[in-house]
């Protein structure tokens, strides 16, 4: 026959609020000790950075986004069309 115990809000919250020494030495044992710092370059990593590899132009998608046309399908388009010619741009777009 198994014996209930009944738990109180109390019993919990001392529980809780002071883990017993066993478990807080085993956690510690569990987490893992660095054993070499990270300046060591030999490790590995990133060596060399390249940038400006970024930017692939090709035209279709220059005008596709940025083109006369699609600035004429939307509202914020023509907005950006009306702004430019206000401004006395020859070029309102690509």
């Amino acid at each position: 026959m198994p014996i209930a115990y009944a738990r109180t809000a109390s019993s919990l919250s001392a529980r809780l609020r002071s883990p017993s020494p066993i478990l807080s030495m085993a956690r510690h044992a569990l987490l893992p000790q660095r054993q070499m710092p990270f300046h060591i370059p030999q490790l590995g990593g990133v060596r060399f950075t390249t940038y400006g590899s970024e930017y692939q132009p090709s035209q279709r998608k220059r005008k596709r986004k940025h083109g006369f046309l699609a600035r004429l399908r939307s509202r914020t388009g023509k907005k950006v069309l009306a702004r430019r010619r206000a401004k006395g741009k020859t070029a309102v777009s690509h």
